[in-house]
């Protein structure tokens, strides 16, 4: 046991007394799917107490500033800390703060893969998997069909190279009616698939449901070639507005998309 570990003891804080420090090394984005969180602290309660240390009669807070956002957002008035007895100086907080952060990036996202594909083995439903483990139906989905690309492209995932949403697009458009994927064809569209809009990403995902044998650059030149549109203007109550720009945010993507998709998967559902 290192003599930092010795130096730190676990308790319950009071929520209102911890400030966040100026050390912090998230800095942006910090409250994004923040309900997501808070829903999964809810069901499975504080799995990873957050680090602290007293400064006038307070706690700074060192790491686990998405965690402290979540448990406020849920009404606690208290939250496990690790509370340590000093910090050398703000270089070495900022070091404690980047590593927690850096690592869990990587190790969450395998850590759910495994995870929802476990649970979707189990249950056969994403319904039910997104149930059980307190996540968006839409992420558990992402996360289960990670489970069936070919070890090349999650290889560009786990890398970082491509999203996991651009890594699908592209394992469907090179995947023949009877379900054989070519790998070649996946390959050169999941390189390409980043250069492309959004709605040339969902024009490519058309031209290789209506050419299955066709070339991944038959695919991408056709994807990009500029489609014949009208602009719509759409009026929204309030309230609908308020759910179509959280389902935005939860796809990550803007408004506007959001709502294409939408109206494209209705015309979809009406079979026109």
């Amino acid at each position: 046991m290192s003599s930092k570990e010795k130096e730190a003891e676990f308790k319950k804080i009071p929520v209102d007394l911890i400030e966040v420090g100026p050390e912090q090394a998230r800095l942006r984005a910090v409250d994004k799917n923040i309900d997501d969180l808070a829903e999964n602290i809810k069901r499975f309660g504080l799995l990873h107490p957050i680090s602290v240390f007293p400064r006038e009669g307070k706690y700074e807070l060192i790491e686990g500033q998405r965690r402290l956002l979540a448990v406020k957002k849920l009404g606690w008035k208290e939250i496990d800390a690790r509370i340590m007895s000093r910090i050398a100086d703000p270089i070495e907080a900022k070091a404690i703060s980047f590593s927690e952060n850096f690592l869990r990036e990587d190790l969450v996202r395998k850590d759910i893969v495994d995870a929802c594909t476990a649970f979707f083995n189990r249950y056969g439903s994403m319904k039910a998997v997104a149930e059980e483990l307190g996540l968006p139906y839409h992420r558990v989905r992402k996360y289960v069909l990670y489970d069936r690309l070919p070890d090349e492209i999650k290889k560009m995932v786990d890398e970082k190279k491509i999203p996991l949403d651009h890594a699908l697009k592209a394992t469907d458009a090179a995947t023949s009616p009877e379900g054989d994927v070519d790998l070649e064809k996946a390959v050169s569209i999941a390189q390409e698939i980043k250069t492309l809009t959004g709605e040339q990403r969902e024009k490519l995902t058309e031209v290789a449901e209506e050419r299955p044998t066709a070339p991944a650059e038959e695919i991408i030149e056709e994807a990009k070639k500029p489609p014949k549109i009208i602009r719509l203007e759409i009026t929204l109550a309030l309230r609908h507005y308020e759910s179509l720009k959280k389902i935005a945010s939860e796809m990550g993507v803007t408004e506007s998309e959001a709502a294409v998709r939408g109206i494209i998967e209705w015309l979809a559902r009406a079979g026109v």
